[in-house]
């Protein structure tokens, strides 16, 4: 394509992907160690109506998608898979009426930032996704 990328882009980048990646991976373990959570997370998650059972495979699935966003190659496949993820966290807040600022934005934001991430550190992203310029 032609394109390349600066270091200030770069860095942001890889800054947005970095803080990206290390929530949801905290996020993704953590559902494995489900005893050793504080009792308000615990209560959180017994909201949304989910049995705990499933949380170690919820984990699981983040987990596997965040380390396909981690690796450059498989970076966009697994943005997709998280925005799929996300998308399903915000229909689960929304469901049980969670505030909109604290909890069904949240993921959008996360989202954003994923997807923020991406764009800034490939320039065949922000092919697909060109601003307008007033030249």
């Amino acid at each position: 394509m032609g394109q390349t990328t600066s270091k200030a882009y770069l860095w942001t980048g890889r800054v947005f992907s970095g803080l990206s990646i290390a929530f949801l991976l905290f996020d993704g373990i953590g559902k494995f160690f489900l005893s050793s959570m504080p009792p308000e997370a615990l209560e959180a998650a017994a909201q949304l109506d989910y049995p705990m059972s499933i949380m170690p495979g919820l984990g699981t699935t983040l987990i596997i998608c965040t380390l396909l966003y981690a690796f450059p190659r498989t970076s966009v496949l697994g943005a997709i898979l998280l925005t799929g993820y996300l998308g399903g966290a915000v229909a689960s807040h929304l469901r049980i009426g969670n505030p909109w600022a604290s909890h069904i934005l949240f993921p959008t934001y996360l989202g954003i930032l994923i997807w923020g991430g991406l764009y800034l550190r490939f320039p065949e992203v922000r092919s697909l996704f060109p601003w307008k310029s007033n030249k």
